[in-house]
């Protein structure tokens, strides 16, 4: 019997084999696609997700290009946000190899990992079988992404509903001299441009609840900027209202719903939560102390929802006061690199909405 198995070999199944292999556990990790696979993603890196792989002795490479300036454009206007010197906004990374070189590094201390698909997890008193492998493990980490297969036959939490998830599509695009976020691009949501080092990853995304409108931005985006589409996919960002560990089953990354409300990035919080799970392993209750390690996580991603549901549907009214008053954006900034808490940007920047709102009225 493995000490621990854990089902999907991305950036946060890898991370997790990676650490709980180090600490002696007898890890399996199973993947139904052999690696280098394609992966549809924007490839986005923050810099707070890089810091803590660096803490993690993880590393962030083959990396394809890394930004110190985002560009927020769109209604005609446009802001520029910089960060200071010796950080950086993005680092972006083709997930395939990225990707791959993480699971490298977690068969490197010793994980197992095996090509095969997971039907279900049964869980009983002892362990919990993986039907469809005949393997069994004392402890089980579904890492198996946004319809995960552990998180639905484990009886760990339900299937997501259409406001729990993000719609992306994605594609190549010719090289771009600048980052960019479009407000303005996709309904419920915006478009981006990364420039990586010959090409660039472009896309769009949204709420799900304007799937077919975020299509048809799509198809317009494609054509203004000759995007090459490479797939779609979906974000789960309804982790915060869901259980994350039942029994001898934790779930991280995607397979718990773990990416930030309003920009879709998922990496940190895979990163993250594959760490607070190792650490719960080594505890009595394992799914007690995994949800507890969480509770700061799945608190700040709440707020962010909450965030996003004010902001998604007011997108212009609210980026006219970013442009209007710059410190707002730049203070995003930081807490989207990790350097101030989102809750004390959100009570700061409502505090600041009346002012903004009379210089973008009196045009000051």
């Amino acid at each position: 019997m493995w000490d621990v198995a854990i089902v999907g070999a991305g950036p946060s199944g890898s991370t997790a084999a990676y650490l709980l292999a180090k600490m002696g556990f007898k890890t399996l990790l199973l993947d139904m696609r052999s690696f280098p696979r394609p992966k549809p993603c924007g490839g986005g890196i923050t810099l707070k997700a890089a810091r803590l792989l660096e803490e993690l002795g993880l590393p962030l490479e083959p990396v394809e290009a890394i930004h110190r300036e985002v560009v927020v454009a769109g209604f005609g206007r446009e802001i520029t946000v910089s960060t200071s010197p010796g950080e950086f906004a993005i680092a972006l990374v083709k997930r395939e190899l990225f990707d791959h070189r993480l699971l490298e590094s977690a068969i490197g201390v010793g994980a197992e990992f095996i090509r095969a698909k997971v039907n279900a997890v049964k869980v009983s008193d002892s362990g919990a079988k993986l039907i469809g492998l005949g393997e069994e493990a004392k402890f089980v980490i579904g890492a198996d992404g946004a319809n995960s297969v552990v998180a639905l036959t484990s009886g760990v939490r339900s299937g997501w509903r259409r406001e729990d998830v993000i719609v992306a599509m994605e594609g190549s695009a010719p090289l771009q001299d600048r980052l960019i976020f479009m407000v303005d691009a996709a309904p419920y949501g915006y478009g981006w441009i990364f420039p990586r080092s010959e090409d660039s990853n472009a896309g769009v995304g949204g709420m799900s609840e304007k799937s077919r409108e975020i299509m048809e931005a799509f198809r317009e985006f494609s054509s203004r900027f000759n995007v090459r589409m490479n797939g779609s996919w979906i974000i789960p960002a309804g982790g915060h209202g869901k259980p994350i560990a039942k029994d001898r089953v934790l779930l991280v990354g995607d397979a718990a719903g773990l990416a930030d409300p309003l920009t879709g990035e998922g990496l940190y919080y895979a990163f993250r939560s594959s760490l607070e799970a190792s650490k719960a392993l080594e505890s009595e209750s394992p799914a007690e102390n995994y949800s507890e390690r969480m509770k700061p996580i799945l608190e700040e991603l709440k707020a962010k929802r909450r965030a996003a549901r004010l902001i998604m549907p007011r997108m212009k009214f609210f980026f006219e006061l970013f442009v209007s008053y710059p410190e707002i954006a730049r203070r995003y900034m930081l807490s989207s690199i990790g350097k101030v808490e989102f809750r004390d940007f959100w009570r700061w920047a409502i505090s600041r909405v009346p002012r903004a709102l009379i210089k973008s009225k009196l045009g000051i």
